[in-house]
């Protein structure tokens, strides 16, 4: 059988390109060579090498519900002062201008170091205590035991009430990114704020609810209003008041259960402290005024909260 023309032109043509050294590709097959430099391909085994490296350092990175994750320091200030700005005329109710601007303070290194959960739990905190002032307001201007200046807090009062909760806003500033202090600081400084709390919402209650009032240390009845006086009344409304205060927090995810039980355990036996230092250190010094009794109770409920908490966990 002979070959036709054409067969064998192609023949020819199928031989010459294969002495060439070239191959026919088969239909629909691509094949990619690889065009790896030297310095690419040292790149992706070094990036090989490093990425687990990386994802493991993020694992351990503080979330934004840590105290070590900073937010920016604009942010706060434009926060904090929109926050004041808006809410002027109800600081004005519970605050003289003095303290608002001390109060401000106090806000920007709260929500600095706890962010918003904290900072929320400082607005609570001074809703509830102002509320819990009007109560039987004429009863107490009857018998002498309302608040002076009208309710309002001045600035000695301020920090009286945050004292401890700004000191452990900065304490968690320059820990930022150790958890476990984090979390410790945190339970201080809602403590600190819960017993500030337990203790406002026992005092106005008893003074206007309390029927039968006791000096804490001779359990003999006293007047209303008398320094280191408690009644059954004020006392449990202040252990509901701190409890409240403690779920707050909880829900907020400042602190976990165990921790919010441990508030609520400091904040009455720091509250029962300071009613032992009015029936008694109180009386014989000047330097003790209610400001600055307030400020050891409240310093007192953060510490035995955070050793209760540490020995704990």
């Amino acid at each position: 059988m002979v070959a036709s023309p054409v067969a064998q032109a192609s023949a020819g043509r199928a031989a010459g390109l294969e002495s060439r050294g070239c191959r026919r590709k088969a239909p629909g097959r691509t094949r990619r060579t690889s065009r790896l430099t030297p310095r690419r391909r040292e790149s992706r085994q070094r990036r090989k090498h490093v990425t687990p490296q990386l994802e493991e350092l993020d694992r351990r990175r503080p979330s934004s519900a840590t105290c070590g994750a900073l937010p920016p320091l604009g942010q706060v200030l434009l926060t904090n002062s929109s926050v004041f700005l808006f809410g002027y005329p109800a600081l004005r109710s519970g605050l003289s201008n003095l303290a608002i601007a001390h109060s401000w303070m106090l806000g920007t290194l709260v929500l600095a170091g706890f962010q918003a959960g904290g900072y929320v739990l400082v607005c609570a905190y001074f809703v509830f205590g102002t509320l819990v002032t009007k109560v039987g307001k004429k009863v107490k201007v009857e018998e002498g035991t309302f608040e002076r200046n009208e309710g309002k807090r001045t600035p000695a009062s301020v920090w009286g009430s945050g004292f401890a909760a700004a000191v452990c806003a900065v304490l968690a500033l320059a820990f930022a990114g150790d958890e476990a202090v984090c979390r410790l600081l945190r339970v201080g400084f809602v403590a600190s704020l819960a017993t500030k709390l337990s203790d406002t919402v026992a005092s106005e209650i008893g003074k206007a609810c309390g029927r039968t009032t006791i000096l804490i240390t001779s359990l003999k009845p006293v007047p209303r209003g008398t320094d280191g006086a408690v009644s059954l009344e004020g006392t449990l409304a202040g252990l509901l008041a701190s409890a409240a205060y403690a779920g707050l927090s909880w829900k907020l995810g400042q602190v976990n259960p165990l921790g919010a039980c441990v508030c609520v355990i400091a904040a009455f036996l720091a509250t029962g402290l300071e009613s032992w230092i009015g029936a008694t250190l109180q009386q014989e010094s000047s330097i003790l005024t209610n400001d600055v009794v307030n400020g050891l109770m409240i310093s007192a409920g953060s510490l035995i909260a955070m050793a209760t908490m540490k020995a704990l966990t």
